[in-house]
Order: C-alpha cells, then structure tokens, then sequence
C-alpha cells in the first residue's frame, strides 16, 4: 500500500470517527417530540455519508440507522406516558370536581325535597285547591303548588310514583291545609273527607228514572246519559238482594227504576255516577226492613211487585188518605175474575217511560205505545214506573178495605170511586174528564 492509499484510509477513518461521536452528541439532544427528528444539520451530515457510503459497507450503516430509529421512537414512547401521565391527573381532577359538584347539587335537592314531603317550615293554612277530573300526578302537583301547599311539583311527582299513588285522581274542590305532608295530601285527593264542592239534592217521591238522572246533570253531579247507563248496567246487583231477586230485567226500561228512593242526599260535583246512585239504592235498601219484606211475603207478593204497585199508587193518589183507596181499586181488580177487569187502566203506564205523550221524542210520539201500558197489559206492568216513597209502599201493603174497582180525579185532586163501569162514566161527567 503506497502512501496515496494511507492517506486515503486514514481520512476515512477519521471522518467515521468524527460521525460517531457527532452522532452520540445528537442522541443527547434530541428535539421535542413534535419537531422533525432528523434535522437540517442532519440533512447536512448526509453529504458526508454519501461521501463515507463509498468506503464503508453499505449493509453496516444501514443496521446503524435502524439502530438510530429505535432509540428514537423509544424515546418518542417515553415522551407520550410522561404527557398522558399529566394528562390523566389533569382529567381526574376535573371529574372529581364534576362529581362534587353534581353531588353537592343532588344532596341539596333531596334535602330540599325531603323538607317539602315531610312540611317542614310550612304553616297550617286553610286553601282551597281544585283538582281537575282524571287529573295526572303533574297535574294534581300544579294545582297543589298554585295552592301553596306545596313547593316542589318534581319531587311530589317523584313520591307519587314511588308510592304507587293512583295515575288518576277523581277530581274537585278540596280544603286542605299547608302543613299537609305528602302522604296526608294524597290520601285526602283519594277520599271525599275534605272536599267542599257540594250540592245538596231533594228527589221528589214520584219521580222517575229520566227525572233522575236530569236533575243530577242539571246540578253538576253527572251527566244523564252516565246515570242512565248506571241505571242499566247491573253493576250494583251484586250488594243487594232485592236487585238480584229481579228476573225480567231485559223487559225494563231502567233496571234501578223504583229503588232510587226519594229523600234529600249529598253529592260532590262530579262525582263518579255509580257512587252517586248507589247512595239512593243504599237509602232504599235501609228503608224496605225485614218487617216490609216479611209483610210483602206474607200477601204472596214480591218485593219488586210492591214497590210496582206502590209506584202506581204513587203517580195516581192525590195525597196519603186517597193512596189507601187507590191501592184497594188494583187489589179488588188484581182479583177479580173478569178479564177486562184484570186491565188496571192506569193512565200513568201510557206512555212511560215518559212523564206525558208531550214528552215522548217527536219523531214517535203519535205512534208510540209504552210496553207497560195496562190498558193492554194485564196485571203489573214489568217494573215500577217510578220510585215510590213510604206512605205508597205502606199503603201498597195495607190497602183499604172497599168495593171499589174504579176510581178518578178531577183537576184539584177530588178523587171519585165507582164499583161499577156505568158509576165510573157519570164520575168521569163529575170530574170533567168526559
């Protein structure tokens, strides 16, 4: 090897020399993970290797730079824990401060709420507080914080579902006072104890069914039509005997008809029909005692056909001496032995259910024609015709003793008795009827 080929080596050598410890150099201080790894005096050093590249074995600079990338993503690596470390105290910190304050939030609620269910700090004041029909819990909860009975609907909602409070309450006008709690205030909306929305009602002995049910729409208890469905549907059979003794419902016009006993009652407005009507049946139920049950018995005649005879006697007497003689006249004819006899021919059966022809709708009236009409029936007619009170029922079982087998009245209540056909056409002169 000559002198030149020396020279030659020994520059190379010094120039591998020389990257290798720049080299390190880097390794020490290398730049943010974010900044480019390999540098513009990187980018320099580059003319050295190529010019180094064609003395030195290609493959052993290679593994050299892999090497390089190695340490360099390690440290990358190393770099992001140290950042995601931060990261997670930083985001830590935060979610506790989230859940102190949700909590601090929450607690404050249900104190709040606890306070409002159990009244405390409220005063015991008188309101009235009307609650709508089918009123939701939302809705009872707005009228009860308009009221100023209570101050968080949310958490009255709340207690009501948690409860099982009904999904809809009845409805009314309420007296309720402030120091109410929660409990107290719902079962009070589910009874009638503090309402105030009543009306007192009379019912006339002699009314009938229709003339019922009007006067319940007329005063804002419930409607007709609900009333007369009630009157119908049977559903208060079942806690009275003397309904279930009843067999020929399918021919009635109102199956309660003759058991809404007149007498004055109390109703809430509104009120659900069938708890309205039954107060009437219940009156009727107490009224017809185990003596008047054991007397109709005792006469061959069923509860249901006195108080049917008792409501005739009710629609034809012109007060309670007449309803004695008025009752003898259907006996004596309920056992006479002549046919046409047997025909009762009691004017108040025309046209019932109506009152008069003048009542039966327009579009039947000239041809209408009451199936309890005892003109063509014979005997009782189905059911009563109205609803009897105590002097017609008394007198339906304790008819006077008479001959008599027809009767009328002139237009002042005179009542004119006959024992014969003829007899009962001159009373009928008398009377002005003819």
């Amino acid at each position: 090897m000559n002198d030149d080929e020396r020279q030659a080596e020994q520059a190379h050598r010094d120039r591998v020399d020389n990257f290798r410890l720049q080299m390190d150099e880097s390794m020490e201080e290398l730049p943010e993970p974010e900044q480019e790894i390999y540098s513009t005096e990187f980018a320099d050093r580059s003319d050295s290797d190529s010019i180094m590249s064609s003395y030195s074995n290609n493959q052993s600079n290679s593994g050299r730079q892999t090497e390089y990338q190695k340490k360099a993503m390690q440290l990358h690596r190393l770099r992001d824990r140290e950042k995601g470390g931060k990261n997670k105290r930083f985001f830590r910190f935060v979610w506790f401060i989230m859940v102190l304050f949700v909590s601090l939030l929450l607690a404050r609620y249900l104190v709040s709420g606890v306070n409002d269910m159990l009244a405390v700090g409220r005063e015991n004041i008188n309101v009235t507080v009307d609650i709508p029909q089918k009123a939701t819990p939302g809705q009872v909860a707005q009228a009860l914080h308009q009221g100023g009975v209570i101050y968080d609907e949310d958490f009255f909602i709340f207690y009501a579902k948690m409860t099982n409070a009904p999904s809809q309450f009845g409805g009314g006008s309420y007296e309720l006072t402030t120091g109410m709690d929660y409990e107290a205030l719902l079962n009070s909306l589910q009874s009638n104890t503090n309402r105030v929305d009543t009306v007192k009602l009379t019912f006339r002995e002699g009314m009938n069914a229709l003339e019922v049910a009007d006067l319940l729409e007329k005063n804002g208890v419930c409607t007709a039509k609900d009333a007369k469905t009630v009157f119908n549907s049977g559903s208060l059979n079942e806690n009275y005997e003397m309904l279930q003794q009843i067999t020929n419902s399918s021919e009635r016009y109102y199956g309660l008809e003759g058991y809404l006993f007149p007498d004055t009652y109390e109703f809430y407005k509104n009120e659900d029909p069938e708890q309205a009507i039954s107060k009437l049946i219940r009156n009727c139920n107490r009224k017809l005692t185990k003596q008047i049950r054991e007397k109709a018995e005792s006469i061959d005649l069923t509860l249901d056909q006195v108080l049917t005879l008792a409501s005739m006697i009710q629609a034809e007497a012109a007060d309670k001496d007449d309803m004695y003689k008025v009752s003898s006249v259907f006996y004596n004819r309920l056992k006479s032995q002549k046919p046409e006899l047997l025909h009762l021919d009691s004017d108040p059966t025309t046209f019932y259910p109506y009152r008069k022809q003048s009542l039966v709708p327009e579009t039947i009236r000239e041809t209408y024609r009451s199936r309890y009409d005892t003109y063509t029936v014979k005997g009782l007619p189905a059911g009563p015709i109205c609803n009897p009170g105590m002097d017609a029922i008394e007198a339906a079982l304790n008819p006077a003793s008479t001959n008599y087998y027809y009767f009328c009245h002139d237009e002042n209540g005179k009542a004119y008795y006959a024992k014969t056909a003829s007899g009962h056409q001159s009373n009928l002169k008398k009377a002005g009827l003819r």
